[in-house]
């Protein structure tokens, strides 16, 4: 694969909060592989645990083009590669991000998550690394035979589709890995996009009653949950949110607990406090490395309670979220609350990271 005389323009994360506009390169593709140009790249909060270098066993991995909820345009392809994927030049498509190793076992399967060995577009592959283009910060992504595309339904905009990763992750670990039945009850800790993902999901599923929890400071999330199908909000900084369920359930503790946080450990102890004997505890926030204060295990023995950790989504919760997406059930536009210009990265990072005052973000895109 050779370079040409083209460049695109991407950013770049020199080091934790700096973050670099450069020129590189357009490579030239060959039968097997494509170039994506991009027209949205989502901004989650691992992106700013990443920014500031707290993201767990990645913190000093730079320089990195970051962003792995990308969506764009096949610009060019070989004619393997598309045969492969399904799709056509021309096509709006969104990216998995994770590239896996494709030879052993754990990554042939459909719905596998990949093996120790794989990469991830936007946060393990520098940009030093040929072609460079590894992240959704840019104008250009560059497709490796070894990822996984899909093409983004007819009519959904490229700013929607980028809420491809909160739904699908919704769809997962508020349905298809704790098992979510019809009837159950789920509580959700953390109004965040992707807590909102998780109620749409756990809805989905089959869920009687949805209960979000979130801060003073989340009540306009909190209020989006409400219009997304949460039949209950809970406002942890008036009232204890583990009394609020144990009530709301007479008792009994909830079916289903997705720890949905960022950097809160004491949602975890939430969650062991309000799950029922025999339920299931979904850990998905993040904790920059954090350990968990006074966890008890006992509790989880004697109440015998399923702890499932989840790393984010899989190929068919990325399908079952765009088919959401597009079927328009849910106001999914509404978690739009800020598209800024790719050469505004920084502030859109920052402003996910609650750092600027007077913003108030529920998901952020970047857009070339």
């Amino acid at each position: 694969m050779d370079g040409t005389s083209e460049t695109t323009r991407v950013m770049v994360l020199v080091e934790p909060g700096r973050l670099e506009p450069r020129e590189l390169p357009i490579p030239v593709t060959g039968a097997d592989d494509a170039l994506l140009r991009v027209e949205a790249s989502g901004i989650c909060g691992t992106d700013h645990q990443q920014y500031r270098g707290r993201l767990l066993g990645v913190g000093a991995i730079t320089p990195v083009i970051p962003g792995h909820e990308i969506v764009g345009r096949v610009e060019r392809a070989g004619k393997a590669a598309l045969q492969r994927w399904g799709v056509a030049e021309g096509d709006r498509v969104v990216v998995e991000e994770v590239l896996r190793c494709g030879e052993c076992a754990v990554c042939r399967q459909p719905d596998s998550r990949g093996c120790e060995r794989i990469r991830v577009y936007g946060i393990t592959v520098t940009v030093d690394t040929p072609p460079g283009l590894w992240g959704g910060y840019a104008e250009h992504v560059y497709l490796a035979p070894g990822v996984r595309l899909h093409r983004v339904p007819d009519g959904v905009s490229a700013e929607d589709a980028a809420l491809f990763v909160p739904v699908a992750n919704g769809v997962r670990w508020a349905g298809t890995v704790p098992g979510t039945q019809p009837g159950d009850t789920v509580v959700v800790l953390g109004p965040g996009q992707q807590g909102l993902g998780c109620v749409a999901g756990a809805l989905v599923a089959g869920a009687d009653r949805v209960i979000l929890t979130g801060r003073g400071v989340d009540a306009s999330r909190l209020q989006l949950g409400r219009t997304l199908g949460a039949t209950l909000t809970v406002d942890v900084d008036v009232d204890d949110p583990v009394a609020v369920v144990r009530d709301a359930t007479g008792g009994r503790g909830a079916d289903v607990v997705v720890d949905a946080t960022a950097e809160s450990t004491a949602a975890v102890m939430q969650a062991m406090a309000m799950v029922r004997h025999g339920g299931t505890v979904v850990l998905a926030g993040l904790k920059s490395g954090r350990p968990v204060a006074d966890f008890v295990s006992d509790r989880v023995v004697l109440n015998e309670v399923c702890v499932r950790g989840v790393g984010g989504h899989d190929s068919a919760s990325v399908a079952a979220a765009l088919e959401l997406i597009s079927s328009r059930r849910f106001p999914f536009h509404l978690l739009r609350s800020h598209t800024m210009p790719l050469r505004d990265a920084d502030r859109a990072v920052r402003i996910v990271g609650r750092e600027i005052p007077g913003e108030d973000p529920v998901h952020v895109t970047l857009v070339p």
